[in-house]
């Protein structure tokens, strides 16, 4: 599987990635995307990397997420953007790319 550079991290070209990363449940967040085996969303996520694109910080603030789970939320969100197929599928009457068209996520990661 080839792999692509973005900023010193490597992303899989198969975003199938985030599907064993990627959970929801009726009874956790209302059924919002979230990170497996936590209560942090995927919206919380691209949030917080929006405000703040330093991945060693928001690690440092968040002990039970890996590099690897944010990579799944990042290549969740990429397939949402895209018009891809996803599951899970975000809550029904919530728009799915709302967030992510209306924050400043694509700002340059820091990844070194």
């Amino acid at each position: 599987m080839a792999s692509v550079c973005y900023n010193a991290w490597y992303m899989k070209e198969d975003q199938r990635l985030y599907h064993e990363r990627i959970v929801a449940d009726p009874r956790i967040l209302a059924g919002k995307p979230v990170v497996k085996g936590t209560r942090i969303g995927v919206d919380l996520v691209l949030e917080e990397l929006s405000h703040n694109p330093d991945i060693h910080e928001f690690l440092a603030a968040h002990p039970d997420l890996t590099r690897d789970d944010v990579q799944a939320c990042l290549a969740y969100a990429q397939a949402i953007v895209t018009g891809k197929e996803v599951s899970p599928k975000p809550p029904k009457g919530v728009r799915s790319d709302a967030a992510l068209c209306n924050s400043s996520s694509t700002r340059a990661l820091t990844f070194a």
